[in-house]
Formats: structure tokens, sequence, C-alpha cells
């Protein structure tokens, strides 16, 4: 069994050309939907693929239809892969079912994806250890102050107006922290000596 999935990214664009290609690509069944190629979450993609069983077919009008970024490309086809779901794009003229030549592009798409993949991660490496060596620190910034965590120390100590201690979950609640990320910050301000 062939079956279709069409997408457009916009309200605005029309589904009509890739629904009647595929239908004439002898899908027996077309899914589509509108939503942008970089979501990664595609509900009538995934609805597709609940009806395929091994040996069927997904058919794609162009393949930047299942999205936009190679690697998660990659993914996907890796996936029908191990189904044993067979795939074709009609514009890009590609059939991992048409023997060794389909599945050898499929291979070097996928190379090029790993390609893609390690690169990202050594560039991102480099930029890394250029912030490090220059003393920037990598991570997000501390949302609340030193001063305030001092502050709710003071809290922890001292009772309320009532004489009771006040908790760790309501004294972090008051300055926006969890009670763990309170204690962790508390716990650091004590080992610089601050």
């Amino acid at each position: 069994m062939k079956i279709g999935y069409a997408r457009v990214s916009t309200t605005e664009q029309n589904l009509d050309t890739q629904i009647k290609d595929l239908y004439a690509a002898g899908c027996d069944k077309v899914f589509h939907e509108k939503i942008f190629g970089v979501a990664t979450i595609k509900p009538e993609l995934e609805n597709a693929m609940i009806v395929m069983n091994p040996g069927d077919t997904l058919v794609v009008w162009k393949l930047d239809r299942l999205g936009r970024k190679t690697t998660d490309l990659l993914i996907f086809l890796k996936d029908l892969q191990s189904r044993k779901i067979n795939f074709q794009s009609i514009t890009d003229s590609l059939d991992s079912s048409n023997g060794p030549i389909g599945k050898l592009i499929l291979l070097i798409l996928s190379a090029f994806a790993e390609l893609e993949r390690d690169l990202n991660i050594e560039r991102t490496m480099r930029g890394l250890e250029a912030a490090w060596a220059s003393g920037k620190r990598s991570g997000p910034k501390e949302k609340v102050s030193d001063e305030s965590i001092r502050m709710a120390m003071d809290l922890l100590e001292k009772p309320d107006g009532n004489g009771k201690h006040r908790t760790g979950a309501a004294v972090a609640k008051m300055i926006g922290l969890s009670r763990s990320s309170l204690y962790r910050r508390i716990n650091k301000l004590k080992a610089e000596g601050v």
C-alpha cells in the first residue's frame, strides 16, 4: 500500500498540487496538514505512520515536506528503514524500493547528515573552548542575585513575626527559586566564603 503525506507551512499555501500528484503516483490514501517544517510534531505524519505496515511505501511530493533539518530527516528515514517501510519522493526522484540505487542514495544522504551533525558539534566545541579560554562562563546566567540569596539566608536563620522559623520552600518561593536551587546557591556562597 502507498500512503501519501502532503504539507505546506502556512494557511495561505495550497495543498491541491501535492495531493493530486500523490494520488497520481498511486497513493491509496493521503494525509495532509498545514504546519511549519521545523515543527517537531506533525500530527498527520504521525497518523500516516500509524497505518503503515512493513512493505508499504510512504510517498511525499518533495523531500523537504518531511522537515527542514537534514539530521532530523535522516533519523526519520532510518526509522522507516528499520520498520521495513519504503520511501518515495516524487519531485526528487528518490525511491528506496528502487533496488540498490535507491538504497545507495539514502546511504549518501545519511552520510551527509552525519557529516553535518559532526561539523555542528565541532563548531560548538570550538566556540565553547574559545569562550572558556577568554574566561567566559557558559550556561544560563543565575536568575537570582547573590544579594537575594544572602537575604534568604537571613530569613532562614531568623524567626518570623510569630516566632516560627520559615521553611526553605517558603523562602525559596519568595525569591523565585525552587527549594533545591536555593540550597544549592547557599552552599555555593558558603563554599566561596562570601
